[in-house]
């Protein structure tokens, strides 16, 4: 069984504010079970589109009506602005009522660090509901995947995924702490799986495409099967991984 731990759905703000006329267009969730389906990928961790911070208690809303004819195949992570007000509240009734199943959080296009204190308050929420939270690496200083070894230090019952094995330093990162996960999207090469795998066991890679903004699954998926490992560790990080980490 293939689960990808890292896609999108939803309208897309505008990254930047050279472009404040959002033009792309909205990836359904019925566009994601078309791929998953090419790719012969038969579940989902599901999180809204990058959303401006005032929005992103609407997006996960409208993400969880998009995927109720889904829900066998599609999990949601919810994702949060630790700087808005009152966001461990939206977290804990997203868990609650919505069945989310996880938190996203994206320091890099939301403006700060991930050691911020008021990343804090929802991790330790994220502890008292037991979800795992991924955190968005890559891309500038504050996508340092140390950012995400303090706050593994500080949270050791916290579960985090590392999202994006982009920078190296992850796998340090990883290697010094137990409860950090690394997702497999925009990884250069099957063999950073390989060197992964090595440095700290299969068990705590999490394939993910982070669809349709990353490479495509296709691609991402042949990461992992090229990458010089056992069929056992293979199956480990295309699924199996995520499916612990959840439940």
């Amino acid at each position: 069984m293939i689960f990808d731990a890292h896609t999108h759905i939803g309208r897309c703000d505008p990254f930047h504010y050279s472009n404040l006329e959002d033009k792309s267009p909205t990836f359904t969730a019925a566009n994601l079970i078309e791929e998953m389906d090419r790719n012969n990928v038969s579940r989902a961790v599901v999180m809204p589109n990058y959303s401006l911070p005032h929005r992103l208690e609407r997006a996960n809303i409208e993400l969880s009506s998009s995927i109720k004819p889904y829900r066998d195949r599609m999990v949601a992570f919810a994702w949060l602005d630790p700087r808005i007000e009152g966001c461990g509240d939206q977290l804990e009734k997203l868990v609650r009522t919505h069945k989310f199943m996880g938190l996203k959080l994206h320091p890099v296009l939301g403006g700060y660090y991930a050691t911020n204190k008021t990343v804090h308050t929802l991790v330790e929420r994220a502890v008292k509901l037991k979800i795992p939270v991924m955190i968005h690496t890559g891309w500038g200083a504050l996508g340092r995947p140390s950012h995400i070894g303090e706050l593994a230090e500080y949270f050791p019952d916290a579960k985090f995924i590392i999202a994006h094995m982009i920078d190296p330093e992850c796998l340090d990162v990883a290697r010094r702490s137990e409860n950090i996960y690394l997702e497999t999207s925009y990884a250069q090469h099957p063999r950073m799986i390989t060197r992964a795998a090595a440095k700290i066991g299969a068990t705590r890679i999490l394939y993910g495409s982070d669809h349709p903004l990353g490479g495509g699954m296709s691609f991402e998926i042949s990461k992992i099967t090229l990458a010089d490992i056992g069929d056992e560790e293979k199956t480990l990080i295309l699924g199996e991984n995520i499916s612990r980490l959840i439940k």
